[in-house]
């Protein structure tokens, strides 16, 4: 093991002198990018094309979606799951801030919005949700201006004393990276840190920790479109022409296809793997307890009911690495192995509601209403229970299973249930979702013949998961009526 941890600190010293070595080629492509960026925003046509690029900088077509993924409302989930601890919701939320930035959107707009949204103004051991979610934002904001996607009125900045520090930090935290100091070692000097820890991270400071990945990651994006990423490395090959570097290649090319934070990830962006994002960042904001969670997930997976992609599908279009949080999460994450189950039950829940609810049923469904709803978790390679998958059968026994349960609370008084789902909510952050130990408020009846005693513990529903996700489920259901009666209202 000594021997595998000294060729690991002379890989990583050399990929260093490496970086060294082509950064000031870097820099100079840089400069070109920017003058090429500062002639497409002089041309609204040209700038409007080049917001709508894909990770390796190909053309997308413009879909009606588009514009609500830059949107408040499409923001707040992603910096709810990023709270949550997601490491995949961090990449969602630079893609999603970077859009909406280059049409026109500013941090002091969207903090406005998110408070509409339910975010809250109470400060928390010195900071509020409303407070981190615009500082998340600016991060990226000025990420891009810092690397020369200014927009018109950013000269003001140089009057506002805050945004020059995170400027300031931002600049700081760029030359770390070129000095070696990259999104992997952060974690790896995290993973590290936290074997020795005796306290959890404060809010400042795991609001640190993710400003540092957004710039860092936003950069990756930033690069990968003006084609400085790849240079950089296929440089290093020629320059350096040893066993390692390639190996590097090919490591970086392997990481990139999961979306953890530990670069940009590169995956293609199918429809069913964005709606499959967005399904994800739902799900995890949706374990806040916050409204917006529900409907982000819920209006994600009727598109993709309705654009005929089928549970299956969109679990299959997620790698299980992509669930992961950072630190030990109490309640619903009891088991770090349970997130992905969670979520495809979850899907499925979605699916059997918005079916049931009179959606008709797409015709890549044949239909086969119990397949077409039924989603497997996402498997990691060493899952065992993904060895012997189900039969068709089998899956569509366990879709009529829980079918029952859903049309039962379809069946409730709609109103009653509206007014049980509104009172689970969080206003929130919190921690109402999480385990609980017995308190000493739980109240104790005794039968009339004192042979045993009966404890109450409130908090039982917070410490049970099976308990939480059909809390979770029941409110998805909700949100689904909630979604169709929308749509159905005359405007």
């Amino acid at each position: 093991m000594a021997h595998s941890r000294v060729r690991c600190v002379e890989h990583a010293s050399a990929l260093t002198r490496a970086r060294s070595r082509t950064l000031d080629i870097a820099r100079e492509r840089l400069g070109r990018s920017r003058e090429v960026a500062a002639r497409a925003r002089a041309t609204p046509a040209r700038g409007a094309r080049a917001s709508e690029r894909d990770d390796d900088g190909d053309a997308l077509d413009r879909r009606p979606s588009d514009d609500a993924s830059t949107s408040t409302s499409a923001l707040v989930p992603a910096f709810l799951a990023m709270r949550r601890g997601s490491r995949f919701a961090c990449q969602e939320f630079v893609r999603r801030a970077s859009a909406g930035r280059r049409r026109g959107a500013t941090t002091a707009a969207a903090r406005a919005d998110a408070a509409v949204f339910g975010l809250s103004p109470v400060m928390r051991m010195g900071v509020s949700e409303l407070d981190a979610f615009a500082s998340s934002l600016a991060m990226v904001h000025l990420t891009m201006e810092f690397m020369g996607e200014g927009m018109s009125g950013d000269g003001e900045r140089a009057n506002d004393p805050e945004a020059r520090g995170m400027l300031n930090y931002i600049e700081a935290t760029h030359k770390n990276c070129d000095e070696g100091y990259t999104l992997k070692r952060m974690e790896l000097e995290r993973r590290f840190a936290n074997t020795r820890a005796t306290r959890a991270s404060s809010p400042g400071e795991a609001l640190m920790r993710s400003n540092c990945k957004l710039t860092l990651l936003t950069r990756e994006m930033l690069e990968l479109e003006r084609g400085i990423a790849s240079a950089r490395l296929k440089l290093t090959a020629e320059e350096q022409n040893e066993e390692f570097i390639s190996a590097s290649v090919d490591d970086v090319e392997m990481e990139s296809q999961a979306q953890v934070a530990l670069g940009w990830c590169t995956r293609e962006r199918t429809k069913a793997r964005s709606l499959a994002a967005d399904m994800l960042v739902g799900f995890f904001s949706v374990l806040t307890g916050h409204p917006v969670g529900y409907k982000s997930f819920v209006a994600a997976a009727r598109a993709a009911f309705e654009e005929g992609i089928s549970a299956n599908e969109l679990t299959s279009a997620l790698e299980a690495p992509e669930f992961d949080v950072e630190g030990t999460r109490r309640g619903m994450f009891g088991r770090s192995a349970d997130a992905p189950k969670l979520f495809a039950g979850f899907v499925t829940t979605a699916y059997i509601a918005l079916e049931a609810e009179g959606l008709t049923l797409p015709s890549s469904a044949r239909g086969d209403e119990e397949l077409f709803a039924y989603a497997d978790h996402p498997c990691a390679p060493e899952d065992a229970e993904c060895a012997a998958p189900l039969t068709d059968e089998q899956k569509r026994r366990a879709v009529k299973g829980l079918r029952q349960a859903i049309d039962a609370w379809l069946q409730m008084d709609r109103d009653a249930l509206a007014d049980q789902v509104s009172m689970s909510l969080s206003e929130d952050e919190g921690d109402e979702d999480s385990a609980k130990p017995l308190s000493k408020s739980a109240s104790s009846s005794a039968t009339t013949d004192d042979s045993f005693v009966v404890l109450r513990d409130d908090g039982f529903v917070a410490s049970s998961i099976t308990l939480l996700a059909f809390r979770h489920q029941r409110n998805i259901v909700s949100f689904v009526v909630d979604d169709i009666a929308r749509s159905r209202s005359p405007p």
